[in-house]
């Protein structure tokens, strides 16, 4: 198992050490597995008017940067672990609350590389910040894996049902899904 500094070097560098369609995070971050995601946020955030988004696990907003539809108005704050570019601050979200008032917290392939009580412990941040949302991965069933790099999170665990998701990415399973927080 990696531990927590093995991981964040590996994330500095790139998973499997290189890029993927342009960015360091990985193939989730990729244009072609970002395609639906990239239509359907802007939809969600007109239909539950979400002006704005704090990126919780931004990376190098590789794929965030190419949706161009956002209803009028929105803004995105970018927080990561590991900043990698410019605009994108600091927040370790098992520890802090987002800094400042949004209507939704967007976390994305995140969460998937953290342990159970970190889980926990980013979910009570979230829910001690102003967001009322929360948009995240979410898998149909849970598959641990042997290393922590990355589990098949079923988040309905802690939330229960997500108030609606879309299909995300090349994974069997993996969805974004909205859930209401507080």
């Amino acid at each position: 198992m990696l531990t927590d500094e093995q991981m964040y070097e590996r994330m500095q560098k790139g998973w499997r050490g290189g890029l993927h369609d342009g960015t360091v995070c990985g193939v989730g971050s990729t244009m072609g597995n970002t395609g639906n995601v990239r239509r359907w946020l802007p939809q969600i955030a007109e239909d539950y008017g979400i002006r704005f988004i704090a990126d919780a696990g931004a990376g190098d907003r590789h794929w965030i940067r190419m949706i161009f539809d956002w209803p009028v108005g929105t803004t995105i704050f970018s927080f990561d672990l590991i900043p990698r570019t410019a605009g994108v601050q600091r927040l370790d979200i098992t520890s802090e609350v987002i800094p400042m008032p949004v209507d939704a917290i967007l976390c994305r392939h995140v969460l998937n590389h953290l342990d159970d009580g970190r889980v926990q412990m980013a979910l009570a941040r979230f829910n001690e910040s102003s967001a009322k949302w929360l948009i995240a991965t979410q898998f149909d069933h849970e598959e641990p894996g042997e290393h922590r790099e990355f589990t098949r999170l079923n988040l309905r665990k802690y939330l229960g049902e997500p108030v609606e998701f879309a299909r995300d990415g090349g994974a069997a399973g993996c969805l974004l899904a909205l859930w209401k927080l507080h």
